[in-house]
């Protein structure tokens, strides 16, 4: 019996260290890029042990602390996989990947391995001039955008959802709508205060649906804003234990799980809302990112700026059979895509 030699996977997932959804979506990535056979080398760039929490020791990861010393281990491996981080970018005017991160892909294609780009997004597509795309990128075993406004904004690949799609409970264990007695609302720390209408419009669609507001942070730097929210309307702040990311993972979670819908400009508040069954509205001062993850699965429609809520608040009862069937086509086109990676790697194993 022919044994394979195990297959090298390099994978640089680093995030912003206090959120959740940084940690969730690459978590999810991760997952699509482990298997039999192959050992994923890791690199979570400076985080802390909040972040890494989610990221569980096991015999098939060996985790760097040193980007140097990680890219060092695949530059001596042959046919390495590389996997480019997943997740938000912000191309400058110039080159993109910058030259010394497209070197290194490139390195990975001649040394005759795979070249994995899975769920990245762009922030801000109409901020494109001046920006020239490395052509290795169009060179890459998989070119996958997280959404049509990414794809179409660079010119090239195809898409897929948002990796967090991926997880949460199957829709077949949902609670049903009237066993849902919260609606969960979760905002940005950064941006403009919603202002008193859209404060009553939020608490006359709790009293509509009968539920119960409460505020949660995903984001450490957001809770100052909940507790606020909370008191502004009359709801609760509710939070987990500790900000490490697998007990905050199961906290919101469980949140989730209990509402009915999730308001949010936090564009993985409401993709983790909608993977446990709570409805997706988003709110904001500039909806245009969350627009563009939500839409991507058909859950775009309440989605806009803080004035248009008690429109989408008329209109809710109306879309909410319309969750479980755009989760399970997101999860079927995420799961199309981890399908393509693996078929990429097993292609130079």
């Amino acid at each position: 019996m022919i044994v394979k030699p195990t297959q090298h996977v390099f994978a640089h997932l680093s995030g912003q260290d206090d959120n959740l959804g940084d940690s969730a979506l690459r978590l999810a990535y991760l997952a699509a890029l482990r298997g039999q056979g192959r050992h994923v080398h890791l690199h979570l760039g400076e985080a802390t042990s909040d972040f890494m929490a989610g990221f569980a020791p096991a015999t098939d990861l060996t985790v760097y602390n040193s980007r140097a010393d990680w890219s060092a281990a695949e530059a001596a491996t042959a046919r390495p996989v590389l996997a480019f981080n997943a997740g938000e970018i912000n191309p400058r005017t110039g080159h993109f990947p910058v030259l010394a991160r497209a070197a290194e892909c490139a390195r990975a294609l001649d040394a005759g391995g795979a070249l994995i780009f899975a769920g990245i997004g762009i922030k801000n597509v109409d901020r494109l001039q001046g920006v020239a795309f490395d052509p290795v990128m169009r060179e890459a075993s998989v070119m996958s955008w997280r959404d049509l406004g990414s794809r179409d904004g660079a010119g090239f690949g195809d898409f897929a959802p948002d990796w967090a799609y991926s997880e949460g409970a199957s829709v077949d264990d949902w609670a049903p709508a009237t066993e849902r007695p919260l609606i969960a609302v979760t905002m940005r720390f950064d941006r403009a205060w919603p202002g008193e209408e859209w404060l009553a419009d939020v608490r006359a669609f709790a009293a509509a649906t009968q539920t119960r507001i409460v505020t949660v942070a995903q984001v450490a730097r957001d809770a100052p804003r909940a507790v606020h929210l909370a008191s502004a309307l009359g709801g609760e702040y509710v939070m987990p234990s500790s900000m490490r990311h697998d007990v905050l993972d199961e906290y919101v979670r469980g949140v989730y799980r209990q509402s009915l819908a999730v308001v949010s400009d936090r564009a993985h508040g409401l993709i983790m809302g909608a993977t446990e069954g709570a409805y997706p509205i988003g709110s904001g001062s500039d909806p245009h990112k969350i627009s563009r993850l939500l839409a991507a699965v058909g859950l775009g429609d309440l989605v806009g700026r803080y004035d248009q809520f008690g429109d989408f608040a008329l209109r809710f009862e109306t879309h909410l059979p319309t969750l479980a069937p755009a989760v399970n086509v997101a999860r079927a086109e995420i799961a199309d895509l981890t399908a393509r990676i693996r078929a990429a790697m097993d292609a130079v194993a």
